[in-house]
């Protein structure tokens, strides 16, 4: 039993070591994007992205809040009015209309608007608005129609042109009408046209 193990002993001694294979390199850690990081071709690890924060001091502005509130009462009933009569198509979602504004402004925020670009600002989005009320199917569609057509005649008359009724000698000579509640639909909005593009 002593001879074997000592057989043993010397076999393993004179034997050589075993080849070991050589250690293969670390595959290349690859980044791919903005979020995903892929290593050994089988790691996934999602990287945070950090974002900086728009922080917006409101008292920087140079609007006034009764301005500001101004351009959300507008933007607001272009929503409104697009939602009313051009039921056919996508709503017109609050989103989608501000950032019509961003684009249009190239500002993310109310408070962002210069001063020197408010009466534009302004009239953009009563534009907007206008375009809706020119449609034929305004009328019908949109019950508070009539009243904005005879309060914008009204309101131009009266602070732009001057005169609150000026608008009388156009309907009496052109429909021979005297008061803008007696007008047809299509009346109104020639006569809402005819003032609009009057000079003061």
């Amino acid at each position: 039993m002593e001879d074997k193990k000592q057989k043993l002993i010397e076999t393993l001694r004179g034997a050589k070591p075993p080849r070991r294979k050589p250690a293969k390199p670390a595959p290349a850690v690859r980044i791919e994007g903005s979020h995903n990081i892929v290593g050994n071709g089988n790691t996934l690890i999602h990287a945070q992205t950090v974002r900086p924060k728009n922080v917006i001091d409101p008292r920087a502005s140079e609007l006034s809040e009764a301005q500001k509130l101004r351009l959300r009462e507008l933007l607001n009933e272009w929503i409104t009015v697009h939602n009313t009569v051009r039921t056919r198509v996508k709503p017109l979602t609050h989103a989608s209309a501000w950032s019509s504004f961003q684009r249009k402004f190239l500002v993310s925020s109310y408070h962002m608007l210069p001063l020197s670009r408010y009466e534009e600002a302004i009239h953009w989005l009563r534009q907007q608005r206008a375009k809706i009320d020119g449609m034929k199917t305004a009328p019908t569609r949109d019950p508070a129609w009539r009243a904005r057509q005879i309060a914008y005649i009204k309101a131009r008359c009266k602070n732009q042109l001057g005169d609150p009724y000026c608008y009388r000698p156009y309907i009496e000579r052109r429909f021979g009408k005297s008061s803008l509640s007696d007008l047809t639909d299509e009346e109104l909005a020639a006569t809402k046209a005819y003032i609009a593009h009057k000079k003061p």
